[in-house]
């Protein structure tokens, strides 16, 4: 880094000091302790917008500090692209297979109820977690609430000293704020999320956990689809994504509601993948081991 400092031409001997101050202060300010004072305005913002200031003064009493180092890998640029290859490796299809077999009962209901393909929501289960054999061990709230706290100066200013100088001359300011800024609104949907579903289903959000990203199950649902797709499949009463049954029945919820059974044509039926994941390689890929495992053409 002193390097890179020392290399810009045109600064004076007392810039250049600030600026390997500043660079020395925040280098490592991604995995710095952050007073619990952090998190009141998010508290206080939750509260104004009606959920219980008991609730949410629990559920945040264990988070831990910000996860600035999470922020902070987000917003790094030139990362390369998704390998997906490996999902259609013959094991990998007679894995998706065996999954079917063995939940055929489970298929059969969701099929009558909901008009899903198995075959489908198996690739997507294989794609995501590997039939829940990684769900992600990351707590859920802490992901969301260090994104929405990206709404302040400090905290961006905090993130943008500790990326790379290369990486803030790919981004400039103006884009990075922008960028962040979106990130806190969407966080903040996906924190209220949250504790919707500890109001309206009694789940304690505070023990919820997932991936790096905040997505939950073998599904790898958000708070906001659980919410809005979440289904009850084994009949306990409760939702939970790391349960198969519900997993195959809150996946196929979702699908449905995107309009799978409607789609007649291919490229119908990959734009409704392409909602789960905004990515044409991942729609490829799930499509190939959806076609792969049926054995014939969706």
């Amino acid at each position: 880094m002193l390097k890179r400092i020392l290399v810009v031409g045109g600064k004076s001997c007392a810039v250049l000091v600030l600026s390997l101050t500043m660079a020395v202060f925040f280098c490592g300010a991604c995995r710095a302790t952050v007073p619990a004072e952090t998190y009141r305005a998010l508290q206080s913002r939750l509260v104004r917008d009606g959920y219980s200031p008991r609730v949410v003064a629990l559920a945040f009493r264990s988070v831990p500090a910000p996860m600035f180092h999470l922020v902070c890998s987000t917003m790094r640029t030139g990362r390369g692209t998704p390998n997906y290859s490996h999902f259609v490796a013959p094991s990998e299809i007679a894995a998706a297979r065996r999954f079917i077999a063995d939940h055929r009962n489970c298929f059969r209901e969701e099929k009558a109820e909901y008009g899903v393909n198995p075959e489908i929501i198996a690739a997507l289960f294989l794609v995501e977690t590997h039939f829940g054999s990684f769900t992600g061990k990351t707590p859920t709230l802490p992901v969301f609430a260090s994104f929405a706290i990206m709404d302040s100066k400090a905290n961006r200013d905090r993130v943008w000293w500790s990326i790379s100088p290369q990486d803030r001359a790919t981004w400039g300011r103006g884009a990075f704020d922008k960028k962040l800024l979106d990130r806190s609104a969407w966080a903040y949907r996906e924190l209220c999320a949250l504790f919707e579903l500890q109001r309206t289903r009694g789940m304690r959000v505070a023990s919820l956990k997932g991936s790096y990203m905040g997505a939950i199950g073998w599904p790898q649902f958000l708070p906001t689809s659980l919410v809005k797709y979440g289904v009850d499949g084994n009949g306990d009463r409760r939702v939970d994504l790391n349960n198969c049954e519900d997993a195959i029945f809150s996946t196929a919820n979702y699908l449905r509601a995107y309009g799978w059974c409607e789609a007649r044509t291919r490229a119908q039926k990959e734009a409704v993948i392409y909602n789960y994941n905004h990515s044409t390689l991942y729609v490829q890929i799930v499509m190939a081991i959806a076609d792969r495992t049926a054995g014939h053409r969706l």
